[in-house]
């Protein structure tokens, strides 16, 4: 182990001067332990992790409301013939074709990867405190169930897959800082390791959304196509169908710009995570202008949901 090795001083230097020179030793070891041990910038990681769970909270609220539309969409499109236990199963069939709606299970993996982004950054968040073993084992048990999850799901792609593997071995990582000042190295290299992780996390949210409204456009513009299909005469029962096609409508568009402004959100967090992680090299303790950026997206995708409901 490397040591310091101070001079040996002269057992005829002046009582005066030893002290003088004790003192510079001092000071000098209060400068070196300031420069390692300086508080970091946990407000950032807060705030990271904040925006990263507002995005996760947002789109499984959405996805309710997606498996919602699929629902009011089979009782435009039974299934022909008598009524049966499967009369309203999502599943259409076209030309002959049979295709699956349940888009339930296809929302479940991009959710498992909002879950792992979620632990990953908590455990960031954690590890930037002073006390940070209990939160940080927390995060990282809840960041392996995350990933258990992710993996179990057969919709979830090799890549992201990958990603969220490599967030794991990145906040591994961390537990091995065992000295207070090596914190801010041991947090340099994790988001080094870990920011391929979260762009792969980030693509394949984008990926899962585009599909969501793919799918919303279509179910939306076949409930309108039926519903001009039916004959239904003036009176309550037109006022009856009136009310469902406004409401496919409405939750609709408002489903969709909900996709999109989420897509955005989640590709303002890759930014925001490499500049926090850049700041540290610098000591920069200034506004961000990314982690700014994503901050007002989160925000904005929040108050798309609250005024399209």
């Amino acid at each position: 182990m490397s040591r310091i090795v101070e001079p040996t001083e002269s057992r005829s230097a002046h009582p005066a001067a030893r002290e003088r020179s004790e003192i510079v030793r001092l000071a000098l070891a209060v400068v070196v332990l300031a420069a390692g041990c300086a508080a970091l910038p946990t407000g950032r990681f807060d705030t990271l992790a904040t925006a990263a769970k507002g995005v996760e909270a947002r789109t499984t609220e959405t996805d309710a409301d997606i498996v919602q539309l699929t629902r009011r969409f089979m009782l435009f499109s039974p299934a022909p013939g008598p009524y049966t236990v499967n009369s309203f199963v999502p599943a259409v069939d076209i030309g002959g074709t049979k295709f699956d709606f349940d888009f339930g299970p296809r929302l479940e993996p991009r959710q498992a990867a909002l879950d792992v982004l979620v632990a990953y950054t908590d455990a960031l968040a954690a590890f930037a405190r002073k006390d940070y073993q209990r939160d940080l084992d927390r995060a990282t048990q809840n960041l392996g169930g995350s990933i258990a999850r992710l993996a179990s799901h057969a919709g979830a792609s090799a890549q992201v897959k990958q990603g969220a593997g490599v967030l794991a071995t990145a906040v591994n990582a961390l537990g091995r800082a065992l000295i207070d000042h090596m914190r801010k190295a041991a947090l340099r290299d994790a988001m080094d390791t870990g920011g391929p992780g979260v762009r792969a996390i980030a693509t394949f949210v984008k990926e899962i959304n585009a599909e969501a409204a793919l799918a919303v456009t279509v179910m939306s513009n076949a409930m309108i196509s039926t519903s001009n299909r039916l004959t239904v005469a003036d009176g309550v029962a037109r006022l009856a169908l009136n009310e469902r096609v406004e409401a496919v409508v409405v939750e609709s568009k408002a489903i969709l710009a909900h996709l999109k402004q989420s897509s955005t959100a989640v590709d303002a967090v890759p930014p925001a995570h490499d500049e926090i992680r850049r700041a540290l090299d610098r000591d920069d303790r200034g506004p961000l202008e990314k982690l700014t950026a994503l901050v007002a997206e989160v925000q904005r995708l929040q108050k798309y949901y609250s005024s399209l409901k």
